[in-house]
Order: C-alpha cells, then structure tokens, then sequence
C-alpha cells in the first residue's frame, strides 16, 4: 500500500489507516512510537492529538493528524 505522503494516494492511505487507530482507541488514550520516542494523546472530544517529540522529530505524523481535521499539540 502506498503511504507516501507527498502523493494524494499515499495521504489518503496513511489518514485511513490513522483514523482507524484513532477510532480503536479509547478517548484520553496515548499511542506510542518507538523508533521515535514519540507519544501521541488523543482527546477525541476536542479532535486535539498532543504529541510529546522524542529524539526523532514525526513530521509526517504531524501532517497526517492535522489532514485528519485534528488539532496538534507538540510538546
């Protein structure tokens, strides 16, 4: 599957694929992602992502949240 975010295709996939692990998790939840250190808070009431940046900075994280019509925190 395409998830090259720099085609429609691959954004489209990547914001699918998102929303579906946004939806399987509870509200208030986190999402972690180790090869970056990142950690991801979902507030699904407020559509907001808080994204605590580990030692990798998840630029494309940040694009497909914010394609997803949610708000971004970065701490």
């Amino acid at each position: 599957m395409n998830y090259d975010l720099d085609t429609k295709q691959g954004m489209d996939n990547a914001v699918r694929w998102t929303e579906q692990l946004f939806n399987a998790m509870n509200n208030n939840a986190s999402w972690g992602l180790p090869r970056s250190g990142t950690l991801v808070t979902i507030n699904k009431d407020t559509k907001t992502a808080t994204v605590t940046q580990g030692f990798a900075p998840e630029q494309g994280l940040l694009q497909v949240i914010r394609a997803m019509g949610w708000t971004v925190k970065v701490k």
